[in-house]
């Protein structure tokens, strides 16, 4: 039987990009930051963690990253590590530093977004109390007469 990369959907893209270990993620592949690459090597030698734990440890969902791409990875990182060039950024061979820019224009939208839903909300609250003071003064002008 042989294993099966599956896709991620667009949900399970946004959260891998928002761990800051990631570096970048397509479909069907995910990058990793220098930092966590040190880090799963310590953690596996010295406190001798399983590689699913590794991951769940620095905030990755093994079930989404499946077991066929755990397995990729710690390969590919550890032929990495023992490589002359060692622990490296790297996207199609190229190094690179994740922006955080990217990032942070993610956050900004995000709260920009929830405050207009707020404002919204407000909006209407507003509409719907100016509505009953409408109609409490027709009442009372028409109790008037």
């Amino acid at each position: 039987m042989s294993k099966q990369i599956i896709p991620f959907t667009p949900e399970q893209k946004i959260a891998l990009e928002a761990n800051p270990f990631t570096l970048h993620v397509t479909d069907y592949k995910i990058w990793f930051t220098i930092e966590f690459k040190q880090y799963m090597i310590e953690e596996r030698t010295k406190n001798h963690t399983k590689w699913k734990d590794v991951f769940r440890k620095a905030g990755y969902d093994p079930d989404v990253l499946g077991k066929a791409r755990i397995d990729y990875i710690t390969k590919s990182v550890l032929k990495e590590a023992a490589s002359p060039e060692g622990i490296r950024e790297t996207i199609s061979r190229k190094p690179v530093r994740k922006s955080t820019d990217h990032q942070q224009l993610r956050v900004a939208i995000r709260d920009l977004q929830s405050e207009v839903t707020r404002l919204n909300q407000q909006i209407e609250f507003l509409k719907k109390t100016q509505l009953i003071r409408q109609l409490d003064k027709k009442e009372d002008q028409n109790s008037m007469h």
